[in-house]
């Protein structure tokens, strides 16, 4: 599961680590809005770390879960993108997309930096032309 949320590590992509941006492959747009969100997110913030205002809470959990979605979006179905707000009162909120990757370059990322599938069956060896099979 994908995680979004802002926590000093240079990128608001947890999965489960923290996600460097240039490594998901995500649009750059989404990226640009990402980053924005997260400068907008302790921007919001006052002295103790509190929201300034409630209108600042709430619009920081609107643009999350419109992010969210655009990251699922861009993932395609392969993936959960989890945003839980820190909001007072807001649940945790979940999404997955009903389509094929929309970025099939990010849903690879991400799909590189999950490892290994258990359930996948593993070839025993790869031949030279990329085939399953045993060595020769």
């Amino acid at each position: 599961m994908v995680r979004l949320l802002p926590d000093y590590a240079g990128s608001v992509l947890w999965f489960p680590e923290p996600v460097d941006y240039a490594a998901s492959f995500l649009d750059g747009a989404l990226v640009s809005d990402l980053i924005r969100w997260e400068i907008g997110y302790y921007d919001s913030l006052d002295a103790d770390f509190g929201w300034q205002s409630p209108a600042l809470a709430s619009a920081f959990t609107a643009e999350g879960v419109a992010l969210a979605l655009r990251v699922a979006v861009q993932l395609g179905t392969g993936f959960d993108v989890e945003f839980a707000s820190y909001e007072a009162g807001v649940a945790t909120r979940r999404f997955r997309s009903e389509f094929p990757a929309d970025n099939p370059a990010a849903a690879a990322a991400f799909t590189a930096l999950a490892g290994p599938d258990p359930a996948r069956p593993r070839p025993s060896a790869l031949t030279p032309a990329g085939r399953t099979g045993p060595p020769r």
